[in-house]
């Protein structure tokens, strides 16, 4: 039995798998992208330990809008001053002291920022969207730094 297809026949569905392979290629772009995202994801979870005498830490943690951002406080203990010894809520004080970072926030607390953006209070626990693209650092609550001490370790986890 032979099978034999008439040229119309052929003409059309070469047209339409040339028309199949033409929407491929323009849908097929935004897909490769997509799946190049996935493959640049930062690992699952990863400890850094935060010092006390530097002004920030550089956590070698890239985010992007829409990433949830997790941190959470693992151990270590730091102080603003000799003597003291405070985990990542930091000591409490006068949250308007000018010198803190972050106004408003407890002296000597654990905080955030993304590149050179506004610092944000991470404490013992923080989990929120990024809504800014950059480079995770982390730092105490402080502005003077030359008598701090100790370290924080902390957890941060990124989800894409």
């Amino acid at each position: 039995m032979s099978f034999r297809l008439s040229r119309r026949w052929r003409l059309v569905c070469g047209l339409a798998l040339l028309a199949l392979v033409l929407m491929g290629c323009r849908l097929g772009f935004p897909l490769t992208r997509a799946f190049a995202r996935r493959a640049e994801a930062p690992p699952a979870r990863l400890e850094v330990e935060v010092f006390a005498d530097r002004p920030w830490t550089d956590t070698g943690v890239s985010v992007r809008p829409g990433d949830r951002l997790s941190i959470e406080y693992e151990s270590g203990l730091w102080s603003p001053w000799p003597q003291g010894a405070y985990d990542a809520l930091g000591f409490g004080g006068d949250p308007r002291c000018d010198c803190n970072v972050l106004a408003g926030a407890s002296h000597a607390a654990l905080i955030g920022k993304i590149d050179h953006g506004r610092p944000f209070l991470v404490g013992n626990d923080f989990s929120q969207p990024v809504g800014q693209a950059g480079r995770l650092y982390l730092g105490i609550n402080d502005t003077r730094l030359e008598d701090n001490s100790g370290s924080l370790t902390v957890r941060i986890r990124v989800t894409r």
